[in-house]
């Protein structure tokens, strides 16, 4: 609710700052507006809703009062109003970047993949700071089956958000899906220099270079990364399925079988079952082998 409050303390200081030149309307609006906020922090969706909605009403362009609109609707997860909402704010105001970003989010949720790429790109056009901007348009390129302008956006992302944890994650997968697996190590690196220490992110940064590690036969690597996963994170399901599939592959048996059993034990019922199945399978073959 963080960016309704933002939201809300700028609209009110450019009602403040214009004075007398803001219509009694306009104030209104903006009053109910603001209660409509402070209803959606308390998760009170319904009356929120009908604050804005009168606020809307009251003051057909003000654009704030749709944008949180578009907000609660994405928070009663009803994106088709939201956007809706988006439309109505974007129509009053087109220069507000983060207008775009948030219709290209709502698109993204209705599988609309053409109109959540032209919503993004309308956002990095209006601000080209909006690292989160791109790191979603790379996820849109990937369901448009555009590998090349993922890896590009996810780059682009980097560049204007170097923090920004899951752009790093996600390009390195990317990498590794396509078979840059030297350049799916490095980003990877890359993530663990700005991945907050002890925390699940960096914890699945450990995991997911340890699979490129294991790509590249490099066993002893991937071990040390699997391993530093389950440091952080003990019953972290994927990371005993990798550690003990590497063991296996490195005819470490005991070891194999101790970890597939691990895995096997804290699966539970939503775990893939293609992966459960190997690792019964894999189980069976070393507990019959000498």
């Amino acid at each position: 609710m963080k960016r309704l409050q933002a939201l809300v303390v700028g609209l009110f200081v450019l009602v403040v700052g214009v004075g007398g030149n803001c219509s009694r309307a306009r104030v209104e609006s903006m009053n109910e507006m603001n209660e409509g906020v402070v209803y959606a922090q308390q998760k009170r969706f319904i009356d929120a809703v009908s604050k804005l909605e009168r606020a809307t009403a009251i003051d057909a362009t003000n654009d704030g009062a749709f944008y949180n609109l578009a907000l609660v609707h994405i928070d009663m997860a009803k994106f088709d109003r939201a956007k809706e909402d988006l439309q109505r704010a974007i129509a009053l105001n087109d220069e507000v970047a983060g207008y775009h970003e948030k219709l290209g989010t709502v698109l993204m949720e209705l599988e609309d993949w053409e109109g959540a790429k032209a919503a993004l790109e309308a956002a990095i056009e209006r601000d080209a700071n909006l690292f989160k901007a791109y790191y979603k348009l790379a996820q849109v390129y990937e369901k448009l089956d555009d590998s090349q302008n993922a890896l590009h956006q996810y780059t682009a992302s980097i560049v204007h958000g170097p923090r920004f944890l899951p752009a790093y994650s996600q390009l390195g997968r990317l990498y590794a899906d396509l078979g840059y697996l030297e350049q799916a190590a490095q980003v990877l690196q890359s993530a663990l220099e700005v991945a907050q220490p002890g925390t699940e992110e960096e914890a699945d940064v450990h995991h997911l270079l340890g699979t490129v590690y294991q790509q590249q036969r490099n066993y002893d690597q991937a071990v040390a990364q699997f391993r530093a996963a389950l440091e952080i994170t003990p019953g972290m399901r994927d990371a005993l399925f990798s550690l003990g599939w590497t063991y296996s592959l490195q005819d470490e048996r005991a070891e194999a079988r101790r970890y597939l059993k691990k895995f096997v034990d804290v699966a539970g019922p939503d775990a893939p079952e293609h992966y459960v199945k190997a690792a019964r399978d894999r189980l069976s073959e070393l507990e019959a082998s000498p």
